[in-house]
C-alpha cells in the first residue's frame, strides 16, 4: 500500500512539472530559471517554435538559425537553403536589437546573412511583413554569429 501510494505522488508531481513546461520538452530545454521554479529562457529549435508555437508563445527563447536582414524581410531561417530559395514560413520574423546597424564598417558590422544565435521573446501571432513567417522573435537581447567548432563534425579516419 506504501509502495502505491509512494507511485501516486510521484507521478502526480511529475505530471505537474509536464503541465508547466513545453509539451515538447524533450528536445527544448530550460537554460535559465526564474528562480520560482519555472524557466526564464528557452533553449530551442527554430522547427520547435514553428511546429508548436502555441508552446513558446510569449516565452523568452533562444535559438540559432540563418539570419536575414533587409527592407521588409527581417527573418531568421532554419538554414541558409531556406533563404536562398524564400521559404519564409521555414523562418521567424524577426526584429533586429537595438544598436544594429547592418550598414555600419565592416568591422563593427552586426551579423547578416550567416549563422547567428539569437534570444528574444517570441510571439506566435506576429507574422512578420505581409503575414509571410511562422511567428517572430521580438526585443531581440543577444544576436551573435554561431561558428560551431569544425571538429565537432569530423570523424577520425580509420
Amino acid at each position: 500500500m506504501r509502495a502505491a501510494f509512494a507511485l501516486l505522488v510521484v507521478s502526480l508531481v511529475s505530471c505537474r512539472k509536464a503541465q508547466q513546461a513545453p509539451a515538447n520538452e524533450m528536445a527544448s530545454h530550460c537554460e535559465t530559471g526564474d528562480g520560482q521554479g519555472g524557466c526564464a529562457l528557452w533553449g530551442a529549435s527554430l522547427i520547435e517554435l514553428i511546429a508548436r508555437p502555441e508552446q513558446f508563445d510569449g516565452k523568452a527563447v533562444r535559438v540559432i538559425g540563418f539570419v536575414n536582414f533587409e527592407f521588409e524581410g527581417n527573418g531568421l531561417y532554419v538554414s541558409r537553403n531556406d533563404w536562398e530559395h524564400s521559404i519564409a514560413r521555414n523562418g521567424v520574423w524577426i526584429d533586429p536589437p537595438s544598436g544594429f546597424d547592418s550598414d555600419s564598417a565592416p568591422s563593427r558590422k552586426s551579423p547578416n546573412q550567416e549563422y547567428v544565435i539569437v534570444e528574444g521573446i517570441f510571439n506566435a501571432a506576429n507574422r512578420g511583413h505581409m503575414g509571410m513567417w511562422s511567428g517572430a522573435i521580438e526585443r531581440v537581447s543577444r544576436l551573435e554569429g554561431w561558428a560551431p567548432t569544425a571538429n565537432i563534425m569530423k570523424t577520425t579516419p580509420r
